[in-house]
């Protein structure tokens, strides 16, 4: 389970990286089609901002939350993924508020960071977590042991 809680860690902060690259990619087209008239209609959206609407309100926030799912069960990464999903929640919150309020869109910019962030940290924290050794006794250990038995 641990293996899957990274797995979606990391496909979490992938499509962040996509979220970044189509929105970015949608501002080149508008700027680019600004001299041909008017850049957006309902008729003529670039299908970077569907892209970008569909995986962050949908797609991140499932997988967030599949992530806290995931970490109950494996009993591993659980603060991790709550942190995760609040970040998420907070994300979308401040994707809708830039509409009326787009200085907001600034920190829906930066959270981003924090989303792609959270992801990566939880993903190494579970991983390394897995890797723990049981450490090795030390002769006085294993002789109190045996002089008790």
């Amino acid at each position: 389970m641990r293996r899957v809680y990274q797995i979606i860690c990391h496909i979490i902060a992938a499509c962040v990286v996509i979220q970044a690259a189509v929105i970015a990619w949608s501002t080149f087209v508008i700027l680019n089609a600004t001299g041909e008239g008017p850049a957006v209609s309902e008729d003529n959206v670039p299908v970077g901002f569907l892209v970008h609407s569909v995986v962050g309100q949908m797609v991140i926030p499932v997988l967030a939350l599949a992530l806290l799912v995931v970490a109950l069960i494996a009993r591993a990464g659980i603060m991790w993924s709550v942190w995760l999903l609040v970040a998420v929640l907070v994300q979308v919150f401040l994707g809708y508020s830039s509409f009326e309020l787009p200085g907001l869109g600034l920190i829906h910019g930066i959270n981003a960071f924090v989303v792609l962030g959270l992801a990566e940290i939880g993903a190494r924290a579970v991983g390394s977590g897995a890797k723990t050794a049981v450490p090795a006794q030390t002769s006085a250990t294993q002789a109190a042991r045996d002089d008790s038995v």
